[in-house]
């Protein structure tokens, strides 16, 4: 086959799918009625017949209610923090029938192993698919038991589900949100047959049950999809997101050691580095280093994390560092490049009170997951 042949194939299939995708987005309006009428002409030898056509009782019937509808979650899978407000996530409702609709709105927490906290439904009709609040978008708080506003054909809903997370809730634990969407009757249906002894605003939309009845009223045909926790041709639809808590698991210790019994001068206990020879006995004089160590086994990260040591009376301060020895210590909480972590220390040696002196802080600091933070303190025994 020739390529350029070929080719416009490819081009009249592509515009044929594109065509079908077109005409089945615009579906024809719940309760319009579809009028047709024929004509038939003849001759007998030669001669014209008067018309046959059946313009006096064309054929007539009324397009019937498609009840459908779909939810997508935006936000899938969330990371939480224990004692944390205002966790989303973010579900899409798109009305796929032929008439507007309103719905009632529910979430399950089933298959959870905490239980969400101040559960709350908010709500704006996705104009752009964006996703995310914008423009002339309004945002709407919805209310247990009471519909949305009516949703028209093809119209888009951004639902948003927030909800708090317990103080205490252990790493690792996991929240699953499914949101439920039951089809109503609108407060304003496209369909001209809709009368409130047929669609009360507010009332859940049933499937017909006893066959098509051509003419008069629309029918409600439930066909909708099967979401997690709802079955198919039910007028409802579910979907899930889920939020994992992670938390940090912090272990913090404080040891000392005797660097030298006599290393000579304070100078000559800030310079060690390691136990120098000797009998590393803690008499007055010794040069001693004390080692704050905080480790984070878990998953999340410690945030806004400070440490305040006041050293006691019997010793001298001579210095503090942040050990840098490894990549795995203490970053920065600010976000902001050498702004932290920030140690407070003396300026200088001095003698210690055990009250209002020889404080060594930190702060601005985060501790990420796996890592081991330490600040080293030198001092001599007074």
């Amino acid at each position: 086959m020739p390529t350029n042949f070929r080719m416009r194939i490819a081009a009249l299939l592509a515009c044929a799918v594109a065509l079908a995708g077109n005409a089945m987005a615009q579906r024809t309006d719940a309760g319009t009625t579809v009028s047709n009428t024929f004509t038939l002409n003849y001759e007998v030898s030669g001669t014209a017949q008067p018309q046959i056509d059946n313009t006096a009782s064309p054929t007539v019937f009324t397009v019937d209610r498609l009840v459908d509808l779909t939810i997508t979650t935006l936000d899938a899978t969330q990371n939480v923090a224990p004692n944390s407000t205002g966790n989303t996530i973010r579900y899409r409702l798109t009305n796929l029938g032929n008439d507007n609709q309103a719905y009632d709105l529910s979430v399950s927490t089933a298959g959870s192993t905490y239980t969400p906290g101040s559960v709350t439904i908010t709500y704006f009709i996705d104009e752009d698919s964006s996703g995310t609040l914008n423009g002339s978008e309004s945002l709407q708080t919805y209310t247990s038991g009471n519909p949305t506003i009516d949703i028209a054909p093809d119209a888009e809903v951004v639902v948003i589900v927030s909800s708090s997370v317990p103080a205490g809730t252990a790493d690792g634990e996991s929240a699953t949100l499914t949101l439920v969407a039951d089809t109503l009757f609108p407060v304003t249906s496209v369909d001209v047959t809709c009368t409130p002894s047929t669609c009360t605003a507010g009332d859940p939309v049933v499937g017909d049950s006893d066959g098509n009845d051509l003419v008069n009223a629309a029918e409600s045909v439930l066909a909708d999809g099967a979401g997690v926790t709802d079955s198919a041709n039910a007028g409802d639809y579910s979907a899930s997101g889920v939020l994992n808590v992670l938390a940090p698991t912090l272990a913090a210790s404080k040891t000392v050691v005797v660097f030298d019994t006599d290393p000579g001068s304070d100078a000559a206990c800030s310079a060690l580095t390691s136990a120098a020879v000797g009998d590393q006995y803690s008499v007055p004089g010794a040069c001693v280093q004390y080692v704050i160590s905080v480790a984070n086994t878990g998953n999340g990260t410690a945030s806004n994390l400070s440490i305040s040591d006041r050293l006691p009376g019997e010793v001298r301060f001579l210095k503090a560092e942040l050990d840098t020895s490894s990549s795995t210590g203490f970053d920065d909480y600010s976000g902001t490049a050498g702004t932290g972590p920030v140690l407070t220390a003396p300026s200088a040696a001095e003698d210690c009170d055990g009250s209002s002196n020889c404080l060594v802080s930190l702060s601005d600091a985060i501790l990420s997951p796996s890592e081991n933070g330490q600040i080293r303190i030198w001092a001599l025994v007074r």
